[in-house]
């Protein structure tokens, strides 16, 4: 088995105070290995899987980290078993082939509201080696439910996974590079193509679409951003059904 280095923090000598059972008095849930990965999901969801230590996750749950290997091998068994809590959450689409706009939409919505719980997350991939087998079903078979729709409205098998592509694109990106940070206090839709500092550093030089851009802003609301969005990806969608029909 490959070494765990938060493993070490298992045998060290916990002072008295801080050494303590799982939570199980007066109500409060017992520790169990799933406990452990949603409190795994949750840090992650906020400073990324590879800041999540064993000791910074038994401290989260108030217990020690020699507790959490009474029920985990090591901390790729927790990341991997958050990973599919992760999964199950996957939203199922609604395909309705006859209003397929709106269903492209509902369903870009319905998965940005599961990126957005746990954001950082969704760089998991980056920050950690994912066994394919902690994948769940149901994120295969709401894929394919919404491949379904795309061929049934007369895209191709390529078409429809161009379209897929640009859906998980759009939403990923807008969750991490909007969301994120708006959740994070900042004022996201207050930015402008470069900062007025910059301008007002340069009151000569005439660049006056970015003078025009600076003063214009905030444009609109980040759920209008979103929904500027996936209006891109609806007109990309039309764009391949239209070129479809031309070539039949």
């Amino acid at each position: 088995m490959p070494h765990d280095p938060d493993k070490a923090d298992a045998t060290s000598t916990d002072s008295p105070h801080r050494r303590r059972r799982p939570l199980t008095r007066k109500g409060r849930p017992t520790l169990t290995k799933d406990l452990i990965a949603q409190a795994m999901l949750d840090l992650a969801g906020v400073h990324g899987f590879r800041t999540v230590t064993m000791r910074l996750l038994a401290e989260h749950l108030g217990v020690t980290v020699r507790a959490l290997y009474n029920y985990v091998d090591d901390r790729s068994e927790i990341v991997a078993r958050a990973v599919q809590l992760f999964t199950e959450q996957w939203p199922a689409p609604r395909p309705e082939p006859e209003d397929w706009e709106r269903s492209i939409c509902e369903y870009g919505a319905a998965l940005r509201a599961v990126y957005r719980r746990y954001p950082r997350a969704l760089l998991v991939s980056l920050d950690e080696q994912i066994d394919d087998l902690a994948i769940g079903q149901d994120r295969l078979v709401h894929t394919d439910a919404f491949l379904g729709m795309l061929r049934t409205i007369g895209l191709d098998i390529a078409e429809a996974q161009i379209v897929h592509r640009d859906l998980a694109l759009r939403v990923f990106a807008f969750v991490l590079l909007v969301d994120y940070r708006q959740d994070q206090g900042e004022p996201v839709m207050q930015h402008t193509p470069v900062p007025g500092l910059w301008l007002q550093a340069h009151p000569g030089l005439a660049v006056p679409h970015l003078r025009e851009a600076v003063a214009a802003a905030p444009l609109m609301t980040v759920d209008e951003a979103f929904e500027r969005t996936m209006h891109g990806l609806i007109v990309t969608v039309r764009d391949l059904l239209a070129t479809a029909q031309h070539m039949r």
